[in-house]
Formats: C-alpha cells, structure tokens, sequence
C-alpha cells in the first residue's frame, strides 16, 4: 500500500500543472489565499453554528435554523477547500508524503469530516434542541476536531523531514595493505 501511495504522489508531483504551480510563487500565493478562503468560509460557519450550539447564539434564533441558513455557505468552503487542496498537494506531494504531519493532517479531516456529516449535524437540526450537555459537548467537539485539522495543516510548513545528511570526510583515504607507497 505504501509503494502504491508513495508512486501516486510522484505521479501527483510529476504533472505539468504541478510544476507549473512549483515553478510560479504566484501562482501557489493566489491557490493558497483561495484554499484560505474556504477554511474561512468553512470554520467560519462552523464557529457560528458550534457558538450557538454553546449558547452564544445570534439574538433568539434556533441552532437549527442557524444551521440551514449557513449550511451552503459551509459546504461552498468545504468544495473550496477540497478543490484547492489537492491542486496545492500536487505541487510538494513528495514532501507532504514523507512528512508526518500530512498524514495526521488527513487522518483529523477524514474524523472532523464524519463528526460534522453524522453527529453534530444530528445534534445541530434536533427539534426539539438538545439537550444543553449533549449541545455543548457536541460544539467543543467540533471545535476541537477542526481547529486540529488547522494546525496540523500548518504543521505541514513548520515540520520539514530531515534530509538524509551527504558526508563527505576531508581524512586522507586509508592505503591499503600491500600496495606500493608513492611519495
């Protein structure tokens, strides 16, 4: 599986639109501000449902209609981000491959992305609400989970795997036993 996955990635990294995006710093700003752009969109609209969720709502307004009238602008965030990310991972796949923070990055997205579709969305549209612990742990939960997936994914940039050292000795080679010395 891992030869499998780690040939992908060169594959993935090898593309004509991965090098073009390697090769033009402005490009991978302008991918980046829109890759911002939706976890903005996507946490943002989290953050409100999850607050109300908590108790800090907009005026008297239910969690669940808070949550419908936000619900397209979350998924709007979410198709950005996983539009964009891709297209970004194209571009250093390799190095994302071999750097451990990727992987955890990926492993909260995948937990974050099936607590959001299953639990909180369950917890979020329940009428009657829920109950007040079950809101509340549901919200720090789901806070937890994609303020995770934050960090890690600026793990990615702070924790670079090590490059194999090249040594190169200044010593004189050994002289082998038996061959004629020259001066």
């Amino acid at each position: 599986m891992a030869i499998y996955l780690q040939t992908v990635f060169e594959w993935m990294e090898s593309t004509t639109v991965a090098q073009t995006i390697r090769h033009s710093a402005k490009l991978i700003a302008l991918l980046e501000s829109i890759h911002l752009i939706g976890l903005t969109l996507l946490l943002g609209t989290i953050l409100m449902v999850d607050l109300s969720l908590l108790g800090f709502g907009i005026g008297r307004a239910p969690v669940w209609r808070i949550a419908k009238e936000l619900r397209g602008w979350t998924t709007g965030g979410l198709v950005i981000m996983l539009s964009s990310g891709p297209v970004l991972l194209s571009s250093e796949a390799i190095r994302c491959y071999r750097t451990p923070a990727f992987w955890v990055k990926m492993a909260l997205l995948v937990i974050a992305l099936i607590f959001h579709f299953t639990i909180h969305k369950k917890v979020a549209f329940e009428e009657p609400p829920a109950l007040r612990y079950r809101a509340r742990w549901t919200a720090c939960l789901s806070l937890g989970l994609w303020a995770s997936v934050a960090l890690a994914g600026k793990a990615i940039a702070i924790f670079q795997p090590q490059e194999e050292p090249i040594i190169q000795s200044t010593a004189p080679l050994p002289h082998p036993p038996g061959a004629p010395r020259h001066s």
